[in-house]
């Protein structure tokens, strides 16, 4: 209901206010308000604040009561009278929130990240006889290594790089996994892996692991252990993140245990641990399917249904699982689909998911989606993240505690509910930017199990496992929609449990939950809002009807949500849910509130804003609308308290630091004192916090994460407590404050950490704007924020307070102003029992007004209330805008054109536009007249509203440009206060994410009296545009200054529109007053000014800090009068360059020497004393100048104690009298004990630069503590700028004596350089102590005073970790020198395939200043197809150095020697740059007197006398002190700065395309040499070392001990067939091995035989040079250096398998371990327990003979006699050796036993020797036996044929005679027979016959006949014997009877035995062949005939199968008779007689 104003007075208005101001006293929401009914024709019911007059309804008393009331066991507010005060800095009462000037906070950005890995080396790994290769795979891609053959320790040394862009959130969570893989032809096989993610690397110190060991650990099997170790750089960069250039340690024998890959401060030893991610249940999903097909559906079948089918997918450590579509892991899926909660969007899984990885893992966070399950694909509904950092504690002991969380509710969000086809912005489902609506919420737990041994089930789990399996013994009740397909998931899981549980891969099981867990209490909470405000609203959104909607979850969610007075869910035991009734819940809040439960406000039409029309704003006026919705949620509103009080903590020690930072510009101790008092409060709020959060309330369910995060607080608080009393009283020594303010920033980090809450409660509040009912923008208000509690410092920061929100469209936004609407809301989150306290901080003077649909029951939608404000005010508002500064450049020539955009309620005006300008002064006064607030207006003047200032670019076409914008609050003067002009101060401007400089401006807010409106403070006149200036009483006071500038010249000035510059000119201007500077002629000839110095004067305002920028501009002057911009740069701070008038001439160089005299006398006190007593005993001096301290000490043998290092040598010796002069004894005495230097691994080393390089870099590496001794670090006065390395103390005098005589014999003292890990300018503050450079936006302007000088520029280089221009990850690179017009290009000079080139190159260009000023380093990429590619560049300004007062020239060098590596190489002397140095800075000396040199008040004693040899007389020489002094010269009064030593400096080198990202770092120098000077020496020789050509002659002697591998079949005998294998690691093409020692029985072998390994060699890298192709399409040899080791390995030979792997011995020819004499003391000790210093290198003993240990898996499997002999390839051309035994000196034949031999070639001897010897008796026995068992047989074969003898007649019928022929009856051979049928049946049984009673003479049966013929006609071998007669049978058939017979009966016998078993009387019938029946054996038919008579009938065919046995017998024996013939019967038939 909308009514309009009563028509009262102005003077009644001011009566009621008065009234209204009184002191409050409220105790209730209504104690205060009474009802009363309106006037007629009002509709609707109004209750009026009385509160200020005092009434107090008793009924308001009662309801309060009632209100008050709580439930039992509900948590009791954490207050207390006595901690009241103690917070009460921290919660001041406030109407309005905090003003926060940044509009939006900082958003998803995507950056570039390059991502380096170097693989160094692998040792330990596990296998035989292994080829690995490594696997780098991040995200999709991939790289591996080369593969190094038969090694467990390969050496790679191979640099990868990996480009990503992206937001870092999303790098972060990518994993580097490095597997070590076993390279074979099919298949590799893992040996280990290893993973850690990019977050862990990125949080590192300098963003990298650098030289660190990871463990490799095998996925497939957690109990086995560590698998080996890789060594490997890895580090993470983004746009200008420095790389920190770390020097690799060198170190053979580095601990690798100590040195693991992980963080800080975790353990060595990572146990194996499960995470459990248990996921129980979620409620409030979208019920929308978001596919689009589920659209369609739900239009057909209406909204009755969810149509979301969802499951939870959980990643973590490159792991991932989901429930219930299966799992992934590692790139497999295993099927274990469990439940698929169909159509549901409240699902209930109850499932778990176990993941295996150590602890603590490398990787930081857990993801959690959710997604839905769509018929095409799946769709994300929502994605979290949980940092395990949040809920755990890595300290130590009980303090700290594992991962754990919950059971709790997270809460999700993503892309707004719209029912829309598409969703627009599903990105924010999968976790790309902020989601901008309620998800929904997921119930979830997360426990961590540390497993103690491998992965044996401990008791939790096996609890689990109880729990799982009894729930599967029980019918599981699988809520709706559970699958079948759980069965099967079940049987799978219970196959293979043991597998799953030592391996990593990912188990998913369903789990019992606890009834605690169901039993959670819900509360009623109330969200209450007022709208005072909306203003801002886009033009773009239209004239439609606006609406307001706030929800809490889904509670006040139009779309899918609940409505805002729905009843909530109150959960009984049962688990089942009761729906309260919806009015009942309604009626209650309604009754008590006065306001109906609606979560939008009513639509409204929005009006244009009065000015200039931008915006739209909503007329709220007088009429505040309010929305109250009802919610549910767990009371754990605790959580929530204490972050809000650990914020505001925080928040207190911020604004304190501000205001501290303000007071150190005033004053120091007032700051201090600040800062004290600060702390103090600091203490005691931390004391008061832990007072209250040990009061545990009961009944509160507090997870295990609650109760650890409160002890975390207690332990935090409690720390820093005790750090910041400590700050606070210090009584040693007082903290600076600077360190004081640190340290408290470090408090805040850590406090802002703690403030985190991981386990969600209450959903943020989301507050949407519709038009149309379409959600256009919003805001999302994090809930803790405006929780309500009744202790105020609990209390959420903005809760009852009118806060400003800015409106944003969701999604990605585009560039630009993103603002939809600015909304004024006032919110109040809270329990409904707080219900009271809901309006208590509201604004005063209002009335509630009732809608007028209140009473009339529930059937339509209740609009809301609306709070009535009657008292209008009117104020004036003048924005006073005076000027900007470093403003963003928006316009293409570096400038803006800015303006102003100034909007206050409901008006918006903007500014003047300045042109070209990035510091615009406006001097603009903004009038706002007539605007009406409503409202108190006491609470008005110190709550204004706020005023929003956008800045805009004006483009001539096109839209403005937003460049920045800020938020301001007025000053506000009432009517009846006197007026004081307010002061102008700075804002701070943002656009986006980036800092958009500042402006200064003021605004004041005066209210307009009633009774003169006229009566406010006078404005300053307009201009003739009607612009008023800024008052000049506001405006600063200004005071005249003088802008002095020199002009020196412009460099590096870019082409400007397609033309060179070539006539620039410099603009200043300050304040509107300026300079110019003359024009430049001609650029090119000469780019400097010729008239330099010039002036201005200036009126500037007194106060500094508000002084104007000054802009600096060039212009190149083109014909016909044209100008154009070139670029500009603007200076801020003026005060850097503020001249103060100086002291009197006279007095000030007096005062300087006194205060010297003072301040050097401590400094110079201590060696002063020490000269005095010592006489001089030695030639030398020691001088150490490190860290700017300057030290003398002298040689004295009462110093023998002191930690030192050896004399230097003076420069005039020459090598042979220094070689000498090591000869003699030394003083000085060391503690330590050092094994060996860089240059002592030959006698005949050459000591060159490069030795002073490496001495350099070990130097480095112990300055920054890489060699730690186990003794006290030495002192920086004792040590010398030479290095001695010192390994370990030695405690033996006598070895100590021995060692050091040995160490000066063989180590010279070398000299050092400095070797700077940036460049030089960072060291040197960009050489900027007189010359100051100014960037353009298009080139570069040196403001310096100095003549020309024309220059000779020498530079060297060296480069490393080089990004890779080549497909195959290598560069060819070369170096490009540009100087002006000199271009020097060494293409020639390029290193094939290397990422770390050694270039040792110089380079002498001749150069003149001021033309050739900018030197540019390129390094390219060599390619033989097509152009080059540019890696990098580096630019040096060489004019700066040559300029700089640090002497950039030529560095100084350490020592001052004539000849030699470290010969003087600058132009002058030291004494003479001492001596221009103290004239230049006209300070008094240098004064040179014998054994001192004074300057100025400090004298510097050493050794100025010097005697080249005994004989000769000394010389006198100040150079070396001289030296001393110069590197000694920041502590010279006057002059008091650094030289620049001599030096190496590394730069990065960047590339165009990728700005901001290193692309590699090149080592180099740069020497300036005037040409007006003398000549300055020969530059130096830095070419790359040649490696040194080495013969390593290996000589195995014997083995012994070799595990026997082989054993004998016959004897069971164990032997060996034993051969050794050798090469050297980076040459296994050289591969060589001895011959085969046969059958070894005992292990032993004897070779005598020879290897020869030529290899290359670097002495002072301690590496070997290996040059080769890499494969065969490589055009060019990689030269690669890795570390010189021999492997040995014995073999066991095998003919017909591969050959057996034995063991492995492995020696670094540096550092072996020594030999044993004998076989019996070889041991594996000879090599483990070998200590560093008894180790020898081959390079220094030369030859070396012995035994040594072959290992296999850390066990002994042999050993071997061997000789190592070095020679260098001179000697090996002299004196050169045959390999193997052969020519020259050969060695003779080894004497192997007799047992030696291969079987293969001598059989008879394998024979003899292992059989015959051994079994001699036995063959002889055996030979015998086997003759008996011959005999016995033929005996028992032949006995039959004689043995059984039968008669048997045939009566051959012719006509009526018969003749009766006897035969014997031959027994049945069944094998002839059958072999017989077999080879014959196959051919007549192919087909079967027919019938052969018929047509026996045509067809199959003649060709039948043939066959039978030519079988019984075959000659008989052997004549019939019987009864003396031999007749011999031939039969031929005739009859056709008879032949059916004889065919039938040779049939039966040849096809297997078919017998015709049919008979007629005597003569047989042939039946068809298909009745016939098979029977086995004839003997059988003869067996089965039961009668005689049937005997007798079957006589003939058994006497004819006889007869063909017998032929067939005849046909197989051997024997050749003669044939006899015999008469042939034409015909016959068979009878029996």
């Amino acid at each position: 209901m909308i009514r309009g104003l009563d028509p009262i007075s102005y003077e009644e208005k001011l009566r009621e206010l008065r009234l209204l101001s009184l002191e409050k006293r409220r105790k209730g929401l209504f104690g205060g308000m009474k009802l009363k009914k309106k006037k007629k024709g009002e509709k609707g019911l109004t209750i009026t604040n009385k509160d200020a007059l005092g009434d107090h309804d008793e009924s308001a008393i009662l309801l309060n009561d009632n209100l008050g009331r709580r439930e039992e066991g509900e948590e009791v507010p954490m207050n207390s009278d006595a901690l009241s005060n103690v917070f009460g800095s921290l919660s001041p009462n406030r109407k309005r929130a905090k003003l926060v000037t940044r509009i939006h906070e900082e958003e998803l950005k995507s950056q570039n990240y390059q991502i380096a890995i170097t693989i160094i080396e692998a040792r330990q790994l596990v296998g035989e006889n292994i080829d690995p290769v490594v696997i780098i795979e991040i995200g999709d891609e991939k790289k591996q290594t080369t593969v190094k053959e038969g090694t467990n320790a390969p050496f790679y040394n191979e640099y990868f790089v990996f480009d990503f862009v992206g937001p870092q959130v999303l790098l972060f969570d990518k994993i580097i996994n490095i597997s070590v893989m076993h390279n074979k032809l099919i298949g590799s096989v893992l040996i280990g892996s290893f993973k850690v993610d990019l977050g862990t690397v990125y949080s590192q110190p300098g963003h990298q692991f650098c030289d660190k060991w990871a463990l490799l650990t095998d996925p497939a099997d957690i109990r086995t252990g560590a698998k080996g170790y890789l060594k490997c750089d890895i580090s993470v960069t983004g746009k200008g993140d420095a790389i920190q250039a770390t020097q690799k340690t060198a170190d053979t024998e580095e601990q690798i245990e100590k040195n693991l890959l992980i963080p800080k401060g975790f353990p060595s030893e990572r146990p194996w641990a499960r995470f459990y991610v248990r996921i129980y249940k979620a409620e409030g999903l979208p019920k929308m399917n978001s596919s689009i097909m589920a659209n369609v559906t739900k239009a057909f079948i209406g909204d009755s249904k969810d149509l979301v089918d969802p499951y939870v997918v959980v990643m973590f450590a490159g792991q991932m699982t989901s429930i219930p579509l299966g799992f992934e892991f590692a790139g497999l899926s295993f099927q274990g689909r469990t439940t698929v909660q169909k159509s549901c969007a409240d699902p209930v899984w109850q499932e778990q998911i176990i993941f295996k990885e150590m602890f603590p893992p490398l990787c930081r966070r857990v993801k959690i989606q959710v997604w839905d399950e769509g018929s095409m694909n799946d769709v994300a509904l929502a994605t979290h993240f949980i940092d395990l950092k949040k809920i755990s504690n890595e300290q130590d002991g009980d303090k700290g505690f594992l991962p754990t969380f919950g059971p709790a509710w997270i809460n999700l969000y993503g892309s707004p509910r719209n029912h829309s086809l598409i969703d627009d912005h599903q990105e924010l489902n999968e976790g790309f930017g902020e989601g901008v609506s309620f998800r929904g919420r997921l119930f979830i737990e997360i426990a961590v199990e540390i497993l103690s041994g491998g992965a044996r089930e401990s008791k939790f789990s096996s609890i689990i496992r109880d729990i799982k399996l009894s729930s599967k013994g029980k019918d599981f009740k699988a809520p709706k929609g559970k699958d079948k397909t759980d069965k099967a998931g079940d049987d799978r899981k219970s196959a293979a449990p043991s597998s799953k549980m030592n391996s990593t891969e990912v188990e998913v099981e369903p789990f019992d939950v606890p009834l605690e867990i169901y039993e959670e209490k819900f509360e009623e909470f109330l969200l209450f809002g007022t709208f005072f405000e909306a203003t801002m609203i886009d033009r773009k959104i239209g004239d439609k009807p606006i609406t307001f909607e706030v929800s809490v979850g889904n509670f006040g969610n139009s779309t899918d949500g609940v409505s805002a007075g729905a009843g909530g869910k109150k959960k009984t035991r049962d688990g089942e849910a009761e729906e309260s009734l919806l009015h009942e819940g309604e009626d209650d809040i309604s009754r008590d509130l006065g306001v109906p439960l609606v979560s939008t406000t009513l639509p409204e039409k929005p009006l244009i804003t009065g000015g200039n029309r931008n915006y739209q704003y909503l007329p709220f006026d007088e009429r505040k609308p309010c929305v109250c919705v009802k919610s549910y949620w767990g009371n754990q509103t605790f959580r929530l308290y204490s972050s809000n009080t650990l914020e505001k903590m925080a928040d207190h020690l911020e604004e304190s630091l501000e205001q501290v930072k303000d007071l150190i510009k005033v004053s120091e101790s007032a700051a201090e004192e600040k800062m004290k008092k600060t702390l103090n409060d600091f203490i005691s709020q931390s004391r008061a916090f832990m007072t209250i959060a040990e009061k545990k309330p009961k009944g509160l369910n507090y997870t295990a994460l609650d109760r650890k995060r409160l002890m975390l607080f207690k332990q935090e608080l409690e720390a820093m407590s005790s750090d910041a009393k400590g700050i606070v009283q210090h009584q040693k020594k007082k903290m600076p404050l600077d360190e004081m303010i640190r340290e408290t920033q470090t408090f805040i980090d850590k406090i802002r950490f703690l403030v985190d809450e991981p386990q969600n409660t209450v959903p943020d509040v989301f507050l949407w704007m519709l038009s149309n009912n379409k959600r256009v923008a919003y805001a999302r208000i994090p809930a803790k924020n405006i929780l309500y509690s009744p202790a105020k410092e609990q209390r959420g920061k903005d809760c009852g307070k009118i806060k400003t929100h800015f409106l944003k469209l969701p999604g990605k936004r585009p560039l630009g102003w993103t603002v939809q609407a600015k909304v004024d809301i006032y919110l109040w989150l809270g329990p409904a029992s707080y219900a009271h306290s809901v309006m208590e901080n509201l604004p005063v003077g209002y009335e509630i007004e009732l809608p007028s649909n209140t009473n009339s029951g529930h059937t339509v939608v209740p609009s809301p209330a609306c709070l009535l404000y009657k008292t209008p005010h009117l104020f004036q508002l003048r924005a006073h805008m005076y000027q900007a500064r470093g403003l963003i450049a928006a316009d293409s020539t570096g400038l803006s054109d800015p303006f102003a955009k100034v909007t206050f309620t409901s008006r918006c005006q903007t500014t003047k536009i300045i042109s070209q300008t990035l510091s615009p002064t406006w001097n603009q006064m903004l009038l706002f007249n007539s605007i009406v607030l409503h409202g108190d207006r006491e609470e008005i003047a110190q709550f204004p509203p706020e005023i929003v200032i956008e800045l805009y670019d004006d483009d001539a076409v096109g839209k403005a440009e937003y460049i920045g914008s800020t938020v301001a609050a007025p000053v506000v003067r009432l009517a009846h206060q006197s007026y004081e002009p307010p002061k102008l101060s700075y804002h701070p401007v943002y656009c986006g994410n980036l800092s958009g400089g500042d402006l200064l401006a003021t605004f004041e807010l005066l209210e307009i009296p009633e009774s003169d409106p006229d009566r406010l403070p006078p404005l300053d006149p307009p201009d003739a545009g009607q612009i008023f200036p800024v008052p000049a009483n506001i405006r600063p006071v200004l005071s005249k200054y003088r802008v002095e500038v020199l002009f020196w010249g412009v460099r590096e000035l870019k082409k400007v529109q397609l033309l060179s510059v070539d006539r620039p000119q410099v603009l200043i201007e300050c304040a509107g007053k300026g300079v110019k500077s003359s024009v430049i002629q001609s650029y090119k000839k000469n780019p400097n000014f010729t008239g330099l110095a010039d002036w201005f004067e200036v009126e500037l305002p007194e106060n500094e800090l508000l002084h104007p920028p000054l802009s600096i501009c060039v212009v190149d002057w083109r014909a016909f009068g044209r100008s154009t911009l070139v670029g500009t740069h603007t200076i801020n701070c003026l005060k850097q360059f503020l001249c103060k008038t100086p002291l009197d001439p006279q007095a000030a160089p007096n005062r300087l020497d006194t205060a010297e005299v003072e301040e050097a006398s401590p400094e110079s006190s201590q060696p002063a004393e020490l000269f005095h007593e010592e006489p001089f005993l030695a030639d030398h001096i020691y001088v150490d100048v490190e860290q700017g301290k300057c030290t003398v000490v002298e040689p004295d043998p009462s110093l023998r104690a002191l930690p030192a290092t050896e004399p230097e040598h003076s420069a005039s010796e020459t090598g042979k009298e220094r070689k000498k002069k090591g000869m003699t004894k030394s003083i000085r005495r060391s503690t330590k004990r050092r094994r060996r230097t860089i240059a002592d691994e030959s006698a005949e080393n050459v000591i060159d630069w490069w030795s002073k390089y490496y001495a350099s870099v070990l130097k480095m590496q112990k300055a920054k503590g890489i060699f730690s001794s186990e003794g006290k670090p030495e002192d920086n006065k004792q040590t010398s700028d030479h290095i001695a390395l010192i390994i370990e103390d030695e405690p033996d005098k006598k070895k100590k004596d021995k060692t050091l005589k040995r160490k000066q014999k063989e180590t010279p003292n070398l000299a050092t350089l400095q070797i700077y890990e940036g460049d030089l300018e960072s060291e040197f503050n960009n050489f900027e102590d007189w010359v100051k450079t100014f960037q353009l936006f298009r080139g570069k302007s040196n403001d310096e005073v100095h003549a020309d000088a024309e220059d000779r520029i020498i530079g060297k280089f060296k480069a490393f970790n080089l990004s890779p221009a080549d497909p195959d990850g290598k560069s060819d690179p070369y170096i490009v020198l540009r100087l002006g017009n000199t271009e020097i290009k060494d293409r020639e000079n390029y290193i094939p395939k290397q990422l770390n080139p050694v270039f040792g190159r110089s380079f002498e260009i001749q150069a003149t200043f001021p033309k050739d000023s900018l030197l540019r380093v390129l390094i390219y990429d060599h390619d033989f197809v097509g152009t080059d590619d540019l890696i990098g560049e580096t630019k040096i300004d060489l004019e700066n150095r040559f300029y700089s007062r640090h002497r950039a020239t030529c560095g100084l060098q350490s020592q001052y020697e004539i000849e030699g590596y470290n010969a003087w190489r600058d132009a002058t002397k030291p004494s003479e740059i001492l001596t221009k140095l103290c004239k230049d800075y006209k300070i008094n000396g240098p004064f040179m007197r014998p054994g001192e040199i004074q300057v100025g008040t400090k004298v510097f004693k050493g050794q100025t006398v010097f005697t080249e040899d005994e004989n000769e007389e000394p010389v006198e020489s100040y150079e070396h002190l001289s030296l001393k002094v110069l590197r000694a010269w920041e502590e010279i009064p006057g002059a008091g700065y650094k030289l620049v030593p001599e030096h190496i400096e590394t730069r990065p080198l960047y590339h165009k395309d990728k700005p901001g990202m290193e692309q590699g770092r090149v080592q180099m120098w740069v020497d300036m040499f005037p040409n007006d000077m003398p000549l300055p020496g020969p530059p130096v020789d830095i070419s790359p070392r040649k490696p040194k050509g080495y013969e390593l002659r290996v000589i195995i002697w014997n083995t012994e001990d070799v595990i026997l591998e082989d054993e004998n079949m016959f004897t069971g005998q164990k032997s060996s067939d034993i051969y050794v294998k050798g090469w050297i690691k980076g040459l296994e093409e050289d591969k060589q091995e001895t011959d085969v020692h046969y059958n070894s029985l005992t292990g032993e072998g004897n070779f005598n035989w020879r290897f020869v390994f030529p290899f290359h060699y670097l002495p002072a890298e301690k590496q070997i040079v290996v040059s080769k192709r890499e494969n065969i399409f490589s055009l060019e040899k990689t030269e690669r250096k890795i570390p010189a080791e021999l492997v040995l390995q014995v073999w066991d030979f095998e003919r017909l398998s591969s050959d057996d792997f034995l063991g492995t011995l492995e020696l670094d020819l540096n550092g072996f371990p020594p030999a044993v004499k004998t076989a019996k003391s070889c041991d594996l000790g000879t090599v483990l327990a070998a200590s560093e210093e008894n180790k020898i290198s081959i390079f220094q003993q030369k030859r070396v003979r012995g035994w040594w240990p072959f290992i296999k898996a850390g066990e002994l499997t042999g050993k071997v006699e061997a000789e190592f002999h070095l020679v260098t390839a001179e000697e090996a051309e002299k004196n050169p050796v045959g390999k193997a035994r052969k020519e020259p000196e050969p060695l003779e034949k080894p004497n192997r036993p007799d047992t030696s031999f291969s079987w293969f070639v001598n059989p008879f001897k394998c024979l003899y020797h292992l059989i015959w010897k051994n079994y001699k008796k036995y063959i002889i026995i055996g030979i015998i036996l086997l003759i008996l068992v011959i005999f016995l047989v033929l005996f028992i074969y032949t006995l039959p044929v004689w043995a059984k003898k039968g008669i048997m007649q045939i009566n051959c019928k012719q006509g009526n005679s018969s003749t009766a022929l006897k035969l014997p009856v031959t027994t049945l051979n069944t094998c002839r027979l059958s072999w017989i049928a077999s080879y014959y049946g196959t051919k007549l049984n192919q087909t079967p016959f027919d019938d052969l009673t018929d047509g026996c003479k045509v067809g199959r049966q003649w060709a039948l006949y043939a066959l039978i013929k030519k079988l019984l006609l075959i000659p008989l071998k052997q004549t019939l014997n019987y009864d003396k007669q031999l007749p011999v049978l031939f039969m031929e058939l005739g009859d056709p009877v008879n032949e059916e017979m004889v065919l039938n009966c040779a049939l039966c016998v040849l096809s297997c035995h078919w017998v015709p078993l049919k008979h007629h009387g005597s003569v047989f019938s042939i039946p068809s062949p298909y009745q016939y029946t098979r029977i086995r054996s004839p003997t059988l038919i003869f067996s089965k005939l039961d009668s005689p008579s049937s005997r007798e009938m079957f006589q003939p065919l058994i006497i004819f199968m006889d007869l063909l046995q017998y032929v067939s017998d005849m046909i197989s024996m051997g024997s050749e008779e003669e044939e006899d013939d015999i008469g042939i019967t034409r015909s016959f038939a068979l009878t029996i007689t």
